[in-house]
């Protein structure tokens, strides 16, 4: 049977190719960027109300109340809290809002807060986790709220903080700023030696100090981000240091706040909530779905142009030239760096600001030959070499022109075969499961021609494995629900093989037809939890970042498999 032969579902495809692209384009603000719906999160509430409870009680009285007002609608009938305003209930989640309930309202609270730590013992406490940051965090939040003994918490090894800046680097990557606030937490609960303590106080400031200038001095963390904030500005406020640092974290966090009471996933640093990620992907879809030359994709891609760093970022060792998170300040990364790329690749017209992206990619790789997010050859469990960032980084290598036999492609080739599971998939560090890195693998071999090596077939293997009974990807092998996000990933890679791939060809065009059902009246997707905000532990929907990959997806089948081909 060919697409030929089903003239509605071509005109369908194509319509909602048309649909998608238009809503996105019409929704574009002036400035060539999207407002991007973001879920109000329960550790970035509970941070925040923590925070302003601690560091400014009378001024941000009311917003406390609304944050704990929030906190108790959100709670969950298990007695703990989600990850998200909805969901089941997690355990980083509730450890956050009982700490926040306890310290900024314990009266009114003390019946959630009793439900809520037994959530937690039911889940087999902090000791039960096996991560020993998120051990740490808890451990330390419920221990200086006097919810747990401080005798048996977790100790975080502040000393590591003494080192040389280099070890530091590769000891601990981006969760530095998280762990000179968790040691100056620490202190207050466990003060340890005077002198000790003296010292790492002093590590722990400059290093949140830096942290927060890489952002602008706008007061905020991590791009933005209210929990991040609110673990520093309670941190620094207790430890009696960096009060210029508080002022403008608890402004911050003030400005932040939302009508309902609650502070969002990633607030952003400029006066809208932009993703660059999201609006890299969305802008390169619409380059692929026959809009490059829109003044509209024009300006988004110029707005890209614009965040691309011109300092470097001592703390993690960072020349100039990459990308962060939300506009043109913040940690620059890897993820961010190689999506703003590919947008300017697919765009055209910008080889000059590409080779140098692929400059700065060269730069990032680790001896390893793969490439890590934040950090160059980190042995930091939270910041490895990323598999899902080492195929986009060949992408752009070779877009900007390098041969498939140079140095720097063929490590990062070796490197991705030796780190391929048994099963045939890679893993990503900030999406979840094995779709979207198995995808992009798949995706890199195809472009280069080696869809026959035993790293490409054994992908592409694990991908039509992967695929669920209604044609959609999910998290896991065989397991559901399919996800907007997974699914778009896995129809894009699998559209990169030859056209003689008959099976490939039927799972991208199950996998479309998958799509095209999820699409909703307006054009858009529901997207899915699949981004990490905590790897293993807090997973989040990106919306924008859904509606990019759904739209690129659509383009790429109806490219790669036009009518006519089998399908």
């Amino acid at each position: 049977m060919t697409m030929a032969q089903h003239p509605a579902r071509n005109a369908r495809l194509s319509a909602a190719i048309d649909t998608a692209a238009h809503t996105l384009l019409t929704a574009q603000d002036p400035d060539g960027t999207w407002y991007d719906t973001r879920p109000s999160l329960v550790t970035g509430t509970a941070g925040a109300v923590l925070a302003l409870h601690t560091a400014d009680p009378h001024s941000s009285a009311a917003l406390v109340r609304g944050g704990v007002g929030w906190l108790l609608r959100a709670r969950n009938q298990d007695g703990g809290w989600p990850v998200t305003g909805e969901g089941p209930s997690d355990f980083i989640s509730t450890t956050m809002a009982v700490a926040a309930l306890r310290t900024a309202a314990p009266g009114r609270t003390a019946e959630e807060v009793r439900a809520g730590l037994c959530f937690l013992e039911g889940r087999g406490g902090v000791q039960g986790l096996g991560d020993p940051t998120v051990r740490q965090l808890t451990g330390l939040l419920l221990a200086l709220t006097k919810a747990r003994e401080p005798a048996g918490t977790p100790r975080v090894p502040a000393e590591l903080l003494l080192l040389p800046a280099p070890l530091i680097r590769k000891l601990l990557s981006f969760l530095q700023t998280p762990f000179a606030a968790l040691t100056l937490l620490q202190h207050q609960v466990r003060p340890g030696p005077p002198a000790l303590r003296a010292r790492t106080t002093a590590a722990a400031t400059a290093i949140l100090r830096a942290g927060e200038h890489q952002e602008g001095g706008v007061g905020s963390f991590g791009s933005g981000d209210p929990w991040l904030t609110g673990l520093a500005v309670t941190a620094l406020h207790r430890a009696g240091t960096a009060p210029e640092v508080v002022r403008a974290a608890v402004g911050y966090l003030r400005a932040a706040a939302r009508p309902d009471g609650s502070w969002v996933l990633m607030q952003g640093m400029g006066p809208r909530d932009v993703d660059l990620v999201g609006h890299a992907v969305t802008t390169e879809a619409l380059c692929h779905a026959g809009h490059r030359t829109d003044s509209r994709v024009r300006r988004a891609a110029g707005w890209l142009l614009d965040c691309r760093q011109d300092e470097p970022f001592p703390l993690y060792d960072c020349p100039p030239g990459g990308w962060a998170w939300s506009g043109a300040k913040g940690w620059p990364n890897t993820v961010d760096s190689v999506a703003a790329l590919a947008c300017l690749a697919a765009i055209r017209g910008h080889g000059q600001a590409l080779g140098q992206g692929a400059a700065w990619l060269r730069a990032r790789q680790d001896r390893g030959g793969a490439w890590s997010v934040f950090t160059r050859n980190t042995r930091c469990p939270a910041d490895r070499a990323c598999p899902h960032v080492t195929a986009q980084a060949i992408d752009i290598l070779t877009a900007a022109g390098v041969p498939g036999t140079d140095r720097a492609v063929r490590r990062a080739l070796r490197r991705l075969t030796a780190s391929q599971r048994p099963d045939g998939s890679h893993v990503a560090l900030w999406h979840r499961g094995g779709v979207p890195a198995t995808a992009a693998v798949l995706h890199t071999t195809a472009r280069l021609g080696l869809t026959r090596t035993r790293l490409a077939t054994r992908a592409r293997a694990w991908l039509l494995a992967a695929q669920l009974p209604d044609g959609s990807w999910g998290a896991a092998p065989a397991t559901g629900p399919g996800t907007t996000d997974e699914t778009a990933r896995a129809v894009k890679g699998l559209a990169a093989l030859t056209d003689d791939d008959a099976a490939a060809r039927t799972a991208a065009a199950r996998g479309a037809a998958w799509l095209l059902a999820a699409q909703l009246p307006d054009g858009t997707w529901e997207p899915g939890p699949t981004c990490w905000y905590i790897k293993d532990h807090l997973a989040y929907p990106g919306h924008l970042i859904a509606q990019g990959l759904a739209l690129g997806a659509l383009a790429a089948h109806h490219r790669t498999f036009p009518p006519g081909a089998a399908g």
